[in-house]
């Protein structure tokens, strides 16, 4: 059964209130700002610096679990998007373009997250408060660049790599955005939802075609979702532009189970290489924790007369990529030829490759919350630090915090996820086949994923660096970077 939490008496009205995403954008507006000062000025240490503590321990540990609970809420409260504001100032000096069709895709967004996960390692980020302040703020300025530039909601759907990475994940969300009454939906002809409304005088008009007339404005969809065609969490921000634009209340945000979006989604084929790049792209982040890979990266050096920790670091991630794509292209043709099917071509792994998105999330739900309990208090102590440096009174910071870490429940719980992760993707791949009439041909794609997470759990029982924590580095088992 399906519950609309906007039906809920405070929810729904505080989702309604014009201002209801301002107030959660503010407070990590604030909490940025602060880190950011933090990251320049403060004690270049990253446990004791809350630009460090706050971006690779908290916000990631934080945002698996409100996708696992509610959805993608950290894309509402982004604070990059109050760079709004100046947007609108500075396009009547910008000149106005349009995407380019051929990047409005995600592949641009693939190659940069690629990018961006080498910075990550290669530059060693979460070591570096510098750094880190450094990264906050291009964040900022490319939003505010892009929006500038193009229409807004490109930075979020073609350009943002967090944002992207918060897209695939919510795949697994509990809830979506959904309408009351369809015919609703078909007998409207501002299509509000999309195109934003004006309160006019003579009533409400779609901001698309009155972008001059008066009143109080209510912005459409910035990715461009109509709510009734609505079948996936991909694109979807959780802004609830069109819960507040459609006039007649029947924009939903409600409950639905994640498997029915895993088997009957139709997604586009850059979708499935997203999901299947953060899979495998996640795995290479925790092997690189492991001691095998530092004998590995030695035997490659001496292999290739190098001591570039550059070219083997992104030769690692290219061949271990480059591999699990093809791997996985391979397993989906045989399941493919099983069903009887003969496409040609990518089209075996786009109907196969999406139940890679269970496993996805859970690979990096354990990654964030191995990260998040292995310092969830320090977010005190580096937060006092912090404002004592602005000269207010918060009193001594309590360090004793930082060594509150269940030790015995970090492996066990990683273990969990990535069993219930195992069994979301399992069933995907076999309602997939029971569709095609062929239920064994979910078997190559099964044992694929069996042996993946037989990997994956082996990786994780190794002994591993502890980043970003004040424990002793290389100490604990099962940890993910």
């Amino acid at each position: 059964m399906r519950i609309d939490l906007l039906r809920l008496p405070i929810v729904g009205r505080f989702v309604r209130w014009r201002y209801s995403r301002f107030a959660l954008q503010l407070p990590l507006l604030l909490l940025a700002a602060l880190a950011i000062y933090d990251g320049f000025v403060g004690r270049q240490l990253a446990p004791k610096n809350l630009a460090t503590v706050s971006v690779w321990l908290h916000y990631r540990g934080l945002l698996v679990l409100v996708i696992a609970v509610l959805g993608n809420l950290f894309c509402s409260a982004c604070p990059l998007m109050l760079t709004r504001g100046l947007t609108e100032r500075l396009r009547r000096f910008a000149p106005r373009l349009s995407w380019p069709l051929a990047l409005r895709n995600k592949y641009f967004v693939i190659a940069f997250t690629l990018v961006y996960l080498f910075a990550y390692e290669y530059f060693d980020l979460w070591a570096s408060p510098w750094l880190t302040a450094w990264l906050m703020v291009g964040y900022f300025g490319a939003a505010l660049v892009i929006d500038t530039l193009f229409p807004a909601g490109t930075f979020c759907k073609y350009v943002c790599p967090l944002g992207n990475f918060n897209f695939t994940l919510s795949t697994a969300s509990p809830t979506r955005i959904g309408v009351r009454d369809r015919q609703v939906c078909l007998d409207c002809e501002g299509h509000y939802c999309v195109n934003g409304r004006v309160d006019a005088a003579e009533g409400p008009l779609p901001l698309a075609f009155n972008t001059d007339a008066e009143g109080t404005r209510y912005p459409g969809c910035e990715t461009k979702l109509y709510a009734p065609q609505i079948e996936s969490n991909f694109d979807c921000t959780l802004c609830f532009n069109c819960v507040r634009a459609c006039p007649y209340d029947n924009v939903t945000w409600e409950t639905r189970s994640p498997a029915r979006e895993w088997t009957g989604a139709r997604y586009r084929l850059d979708y499935v290489f997203l999901g299947l790049l953060l899979f495998f792209a996640g795995f290479m982040n925790a092997f690189a924790m492991i001691p095998a890979y530092y004998d590995l990266a030695e035997k490659a050096a001496a292999l290739l007369r190098t001591q570039s920790e550059a070219l083997l670091l992104m030769l690692a991630f290219v061949l271990w990529v480059g591999a699990g794509l093809g791997l996985t292209w391979l397993v989906a043709r045989l399941s493919d030829r099983i069903a009887g099917l003969r496409d040609p071509g990518l089209a075996p792994l786009r109907r196969w490759g999406a139940a890679f998105l269970p496993l996805t999330f859970a690979m990096w739900a354990g990654h964030y919350a191995y990260h998040f309990l292995t310092g969830w208090a320090t977010i005190v102590p580096v937060t006092q630090q912090a404002l004592g440096n602005l000269g207010l009174p918060v009193g001594e910071p309590n360090w004793q915090l930082a060594a509150l870490v269940p030790e015995n429940l970090l492996y066990p719980l990683q273990v969990g996820i990535l069993y219930l992760g195992l069994m979301g993707s399992a069933y995907a791949v076999f309602a997939r086949a029971r569709k095609l009439g062929r239920l064994r041909a979910a078997l190559p794609m099964f044992a694929y994923l069996v042996l993946l997470v037989v990997l994956t759990l082996w990786v994780l029982a190794q002994p591993m660096e502890m980043r970003g924590t004040l424990l002793d580095p290389g100490s604990q088992p099962g940890g993910l970077k």
